[in-house]
């Protein structure tokens, strides 16, 4: 039996969106395709249907979380207000609730260094969402001479997710929060 295109594109969609939250929250070697499948509500043998690889189904996945991550990040600067959109960025990105809920937040952050050794399509997704986010940060800095918003917004960028990162990987919740603080603190000080 075949299915309109509408219903294959929207099946598509649903495994795409599932595999991204599974690999956020449990890595590469976390998320298998029968697990995917299944939990798409479809079977291991229809997943070719859909992609060609898991790479193919990875690089979808990783470029799907960076179009979330910088919608949830344009919405928190349409709320913020007048120049505050830097700060109101910094505070939802190094919230405890975006640590805590990896499969809702930056792939960068949750993929990053293991997607850093995978397939090209990947790193390209990955930089794709580099250059999508240093942009949106460079449009919110405010301005400073001597270095160029990019630049700013690179650096800016750079704290934000090595600071998510080290804040997953701390073992005591109170060292892990202070992190968070400290990041927080440097880019709000340093920015204005």
């Amino acid at each position: 039996m075949r299915y309109p295109a509408a219903h294959k594109a929207s099946t598509h969609r649903r495994i795409v969106d599932r595999a991204s939250a599974a690999l956020r929250a449990r890595g590469l070697a976390g998320v298998g395709v029968a697990d995917l499948m299944r939990g798409a509500g479809l079977t291991h043998g229809g997943f070719y249907a859909h992609f060609s690889s898991k790479d193919a189904l990875v690089a979808e996945a990783v470029a799907a979380a960076g179009r979330q991550s910088a919608h949830n990040l344009q919405e928190v600067v349409k709320r913020a207000g007048p120049g505050r959109e830097f700060e109101a960025i910094v505070d939802a990105y190094l919230a405890p609730s975006h640590r805590d809920q990896p499969e809702r937040g930056c792939a960068l952050a949750a993929l990053g260094p293991e997607l850093a050794r995978e397939s090209p399509a990947s790193r390209r997704a990955l930089s794709a969402q580099i250059e999508e986010l240093v942009a949106l940060l460079a449009e919110h800095m405010p301005p400073r001479p001597g270095l160029s918003r990019r630049r700013r917004g690179m650096a800016g960028l750079s704290c934000l997710v090595g600071a998510l990162l080290l804040s997953r990987m701390a073992g005591d919740r109170g060292v892990s929060d202070e992190i968070l603080a400290a990041a927080r603190q440097h880019l709000i000080r340093t920015a204005g």
